[in-house]
């Protein structure tokens, strides 16, 4: 039998008192606004800054990155979320993050990344 810790047990009563639910991936959008995000969803996990100096990078931005013009700037926004899939097994739900992309300031996202929780990005 596995012991649940008081702290443990003060973060799963304080998420099921918020009616905290995790996000799915699927319902961020290139075009939402941050104040609509920030409205519906809070604040981010994490936020991070990139200037675009050459055309290497990996991670969940990679397939965006390339629309990226040299020399701009990304403010990445993450949000703890799911994505749902499908596969021969059926339905399933992925825990991870995703990324939302606002380039040179952009008051909306331009693009969005998704990563699995646990993934390993390594250079090529």
């Amino acid at each position: 039998m596995r012991l649940i810790r008081p702290a443990s047990l003060w973060f799963l009563a304080a998420l099921i008192s918020c009616g905290a639910e995790i996000p799915r991936h699927e319902e961020f959008a290139v075009g939402m606004t941050r104040a609509d995000i920030s409205a519906q969803y809070g604040e981010p996990d994490r936020t991070q800054t990139l200037s675009k100096s050459s055309d290497a990078i990996w991670g969940p931005i990679e397939d965006f990155w390339s629309k990226v013009p040299t020399g701009a700037t990304v403010e990445i926004w993450a949000f703890r979320s799911r994505l749902t899939t499908e596969s021969l097994e059926g339905r399933s739900e992925q825990p991870g993050q995703t990324e939302l992309y606002f380039v040179d300031d952009s008051p909306t996202v331009d693009g969005i990344g998704f990563y699995i929780e646990g993934a390993v990005y390594e250079g090529r």
